[in-house]
């Protein structure tokens, strides 16, 4: 019988021990797997919070809302649009120096005069920077069939636009920039009652067009992807062509967004996707993905890892009170827009990382782009005023001094020739 035992001690051993190298094994591949995807820079994150730059004066700004933003790649200007002027007026986007946060000037986004909408019925929610400087504006005309999209140039005057009519009730949200090889593409969000993906090629941007390379003609009908009838919220682009965007795939809990998707570059399959509440505004720099939750005083910023949508680290401010919406990164810092409680009174604010976030980035993702013929200077304003030959006198700047120095000099001509004049009479007398 002992044979037998130690036959039976043996077999045991022998499956413990496989049991231990399983299990070895196991930890080791799931190991090398979460190193394979980690990211470059983790560790930048570590203690990161949020805190205020910019807080408008909401009477001096005079709008409100504050739903679209943008940073320059070189993170040199930031964008901010509102929703909203106080009194049923247009809103505007105002430009902010990002170093000094000082406002630089303020602009509305025209509206195309084919389009039967009022002036002040639109709302610029989508905005985005691409490498040459140029900022584009995703324009809701609200309660209509119409959304169009604006490009400025770098002195913020109006290159270009493209306008659709897409037949029932359409809104914009989010638009991110792209630069594929010798191309520059636009993604956009549509909403409402038409939910769709869009891609434009916008190398011209005075002649923006739907790009064949992306879903069917440029469009991804948003239903049939996700089976979600709620709206997309904001989308961002990485460096390889990888689309990003934020959605509602359920109908109870969440008011803007339950997950975050990972599309391929022509947009026609989910590669991964992550559950976050209230999942709303978008922006990726090197390995990474950033997204803001609009979720009141929890709102909060959840950076990802933008290969398999893991989370990395959370960012917050200790006074959120308000939903955050739009983000961006440039110049080494993150950006979030504060959007305020979308009242008269309250022109929200732009949070920023209270530190550098040096993050590893592509020269692609940063690299200047010429943007040649397309940006021309405004008119320079002369220095000197145009010769008027027909000029009247009483414009010339200095006609007051000129006034004075004629009566003064009629005047002691005018007594010297009277002393000159008695002088004679009593030489003669």
């Amino acid at each position: 019988m002992r044979p037998k035992e130690t036959k039976m001690t043996l077999t045991k051993t022998t499956q413990f021990v496989a049991i231990i190298i399983s299990a070895i094994l196991t930890v080791s591949l799931l190991s090398g797997s979460l190193i394979c995807f980690a990211g470059n820079d983790d560790e930048v994150f570590d203690g990161a919070a949020l805190e205020t730059v910019i807080a408008p004066d909401a009477f001096e700004e005079n709008a409100y809302g504050l739903r679209g933003f943008a940073a320059s790649p070189d993170g040199k200007r930031l964008f901010l649009g509102y929703l909203h002027g106080p009194y049923g007026d247009e809103a505007h986007i105002s430009v902010h120096d990002a170093g000094t946060f000082e406002k630089i000037t303020e602009f509305a986004p025209a509206v195309d005069p084919d389009i039967p909408v009022d002036k002040g019925n639109y709302y610029a929610k989508g905005l985005a920077v691409d490498n040459r400087g140029f900022l584009f504006v995703g324009v809701t005309h609200a309660d209509t069939g119409y959304c169009s999209i604006y490009c400025y140039d770098n002195y913020y005057q109006e290159i270009g636009h493209i306008v659709e009519e897409l037949g029932e009730i359409t809104g914009i949200n989010g638009v991110a920039v792209h630069r594929s090889g010798d191309r520059i593409l636009l993604y956009a969000l549509t909403c409402y009652h038409v939910d769709t993906i869009r891609c434009y090629d916008v190398t011209d941007p005075t002649n923006m067009k739907l790009y064949d390379g992306f879903g069917e003609g440029g469009v991804v009908d948003y239903y049939e992807l996700t089976e979600s009838e709620r709206d997309p919220g904001y989308v961002a682009v990485d460096v390889d062509g990888n689309v990003y965007i934020t959605c509602l795939l359920k109908d109870n809990g969440p008011a803007k967004g339950s997950h975050v998707l990972k599309l391929s570059p022509d947009g026609k399959t989910i590669a991964a996707r992550a559950a976050i509440n209230e999942a709303y505004g978008i922006c990726t720099a090197g390995d990474y993905l950033f997204v803001s939750t609009y979720n009141g005083a929890d709102s909060k910023v959840l950076v990802l890892n933008r290969s398999d949508l893991s989370e990395v680290a959370s960012m917050s401010s200790g006074d959120q009170e308000n939903p955050l919406t739009s983000i961006a990164y440039g110049g080494q810092y993150l950006f979030v827009a504060d959007q305020g409680y979308e009242q008269i009174d309250d022109s929200g604010r732009v949070l920023r990382s209270d530190k550098a976030l040096n993050i590893t980035r592509d020269p692609k993702e940063t690299e200047k782009v010429d943007p040649g013929e397309y940006e021309v200077p405004p008119t320079a304003v002369p220095t000197q005023e145009p010769e008027d030959n027909g000029r009247s006198v009483l414009k010339h700047p200095n006609y007051p001094l000129i006034v004075t120095v004629a009566i003064c000099a009629v005047a002691v001509i005018t007594a010297a020739v009277i002393i000159i004049l008695k002088c004679k009479k009593k030489t003669k007398d």
